[in-house]
């Protein structure tokens, strides 16, 4: 059985001093790798998001049957998601990217807009890369059918 001192004052207090010094030690050497890799997760998240937007778009053609449309505005660093109807489009929603996050190439798609039609097939295949700041990719396949595929 172990027995606190009674006479051992300030005792509690140098162990929580201890302790703490550990934790900010700790704290501050994990601080640049967590600022290093940050940049990765925000360039995942971001192409989760995007494959999740452009699934929905999808979604929205189907249910309403109507031609729905995504738009990758590369100068703009941003995605529109559009309903197109006989007299108007209609922006459902916009979404800008961070900073840190880029379109570096997107191929196959006619002006860099995917057409969901009623069915939920699009007109044209495609892929949208994106890119952060240190130059790591994320893709995002889109197939002819529609399938939205994050690799």
């Amino acid at each position: 059985m172990v027995r606190l001192k009674q006479n051992s004052r300030g005792g509690m207090l140098i162990d929580l001093l201890v302790v703490l010094g550990i934790v900010i030690l700790l704290s501050t050497l994990a601080l640049p790798y967590i600022k290093k890799y940050q940049p990765n997760l925000k360039l995942h998240g971001t192409a989760r998001n995007l494959a999740s937007d452009v699934r929905y778009a999808q979604q929205l053609a189907v249910t309403q049957q109507k031609v729905h449309v995504v738009y990758f505005d590369s100068a703009n660093k941003r995605y529109l998601i559009q309903r197109l109807d006989e007299t108007a489009t209609t922006t459902l929603k916009t979404v800008n990217f961070d900073a840190d996050i880029s379109y570096q190439q997107v191929t196959g798609l006619s002006n860099n807009y995917v057409y969901y039609n009623f069915y939920g097939g699009v007109s044209q295949a495609g892929q949208v890369i994106l890119k952060n700041i240190n130059n790591l990719t994320s893709t995002i396949n889109i197939k002819a059918s529609g399938y939205v595929e994050l690799p």
